[in-house]
């Protein structure tokens, strides 16, 4: 009897073993679940908050480059390339900044006639600043300017950027009302000489906001260069300067005399294209 009971104490024990191996295994398989769950669940977090960071921007199609750009995120006005036997006039400029349309009303038929005679190139580089800061700091990225510069943008692609940069400048709005996705989309473009396919095209192009990262990669250069403000004209590293603190004006607005300012300006800065 004492043999049997021995067995059956053995068979017990080696039962119980068993069945909390079975318990620990079933642990760790279950905790396993947890934890692959818990990997599923953070990726799928990641991906809304991603689409839904897009979302909020508005991006929906692959990033483009206009085909008028410049390496320094500019557009050259009516598609020429700067060359070292002419100035290169480089425009930083808003589309909100009511001093970037004054510029323009007197002085932009002046450059592009200058541009036109190929006496100088021009490229311009549209910022988005005055679309102002969130709380923390960041800059907001669905603001008028920065979606008027997406659309001339969006323009040069159709070659009408030229025709669409003075669009928006003279329809420019009381400072902070902004403009409307009905002008910049429709409006503008119509006006600016867009019409059959290619209005079809900038539509889709400003719709899906394909230059975003073009604008905001211009608007990197602005920081970067610690431009102070807009608009700034700069010859060869020069900036011109059209009046002094007396308001007295330093460029008369004719052909000769604004030709004059850039050449002295090219000149002083050692004939460099870039600015």
């Amino acid at each position: 009897m004492a043999n049997n009971s021995s067995l059956s104490k053995r068979a017990a024990l080696r039962q119980q073993q068993e069945q909390e191996e079975r318990g620990k295994r079933n642990k760790r398989i279950a905790f396993a679940g947890i934890g692959l769950a818990a990997v599923v669940v953070v990726v799928v977090l990641a991906i809304v908050v991603i689409q839904a960071v897009t979302a909020g921007r508005g991006v929906t199609a692959d990033q483009a480059t206009p085909p008028n750009a410049t390496s320094s995120y500019g557009i050259l006005m009516d598609g020429k390339q700067p060359s070292e036997d002419k100035p290169h006039l480089v425009i930083w400029q808003d589309f909100q900044c009511p001093a970037c349309a004054a510029r323009e009303t007197t002085y932009g038929p002046i450059t592009e006639q200058l541009v036109a005679e190929d006496k100088i190139t021009v490229e311009v580089r549209s910022v988005y600043f005055l679309d102002g800061q969130k709380i923390d700091g960041s800059r907001v990225e669905d603001g008028d300017s920065k979606r008027a510069a997406i659309a001339a943008a969006a323009a040069d692609e159709v070659g009408k950027f030229r025709e669409y940069h003075d669009t928006v400048f003279r329809n420019q709005p009381t400072e902070g009302v902004g403009y409307t996705k009905e002008q910049l989309r429709d409006q503008f473009a119509q006006e600016a000489g867009i019409e059959g396919d290619d209005l079809t095209k900038f539509q889709k192009l400003y719709d899906e906001r394909a230059y975003d990262q073009f604008v905001r990669d211009t608007q990197g250069r602005f920081d970067d260069d610690k431009i102070t403000g807009t608009p700034t004209y700069l010859v060869s590293g020069q900036q011109l300067q059209f009046a002094d603190e007396s308001n007295n004006v330093l460029i008369q607005p004719t052909v000769d005399d604004m030709l004059r300012a850039i050449t002295e300006a090219w000149e002083a800065g050692g004939k460099q294209i870039d600015s």
